[in-house]
C-alpha cells in the first residue's frame, strides 16, 4: 500500500472513477432501456431535468474512495490528489449547471 500512496495515483483514480460512475448511472437510471447512450450523454452535457442528478452520481465513487484512502488505509498523499480532482470536478459541475 505504501507504493500507491502518491498524489499522482489519487489524481488518476479521481479522474477514472467519475467515468465509471457515469457508466453506472446510465445502467441504473436507464433500466427500461428508454434512452440510448448518445441521448444520455446529450442529457448530461445540455441543460435537462436529469443533468445535475447524472453529474452528481458521477462523483459518488470518488466519495467512497475518499473514505477508504483517508480513513481506512490512511493514504494521505493519494487522498490529496483525489480531493484535488474532486474539487475541480465540483467546480466544473457548478459552472456547467449554472
Amino acid at each position: 500500500m505504501k507504493k500507491l500512496d502518491k498524489a499522482i495515483y489519487g489524481v488518476l483514480f479521481g479522474a477514472i472513477l467519475p467515468i465509471i460512475g457515469f457508466l453506472l448511472s446510465y445502467v441504473v437510471k436507464n433500466r427500461g432501456g428508454a434512452v440510448d447512450f448518445q441521448t444520455y450523454v446529450e442529457m448530461t452535457l445540455n441543460p435537462s431535468i436529469d443533468q445535475q442528478d447524472i453529474l452528481i452520481f458521477c462523483i459518488i465513487p470518488n466519495m467512497f474512495f475518499f473514505y477508504f484512502t483517508n480513513f481506512r488505509w490512511k493514504m494521505y498523499e493519494m487522498t490529496k490528489g483525489l480531493v484535488a480532482v474532486t474539487l475541480l470536478l465540483g467546480l466544473a459541475l457548478f459552472i456547467i449547471t449554472y
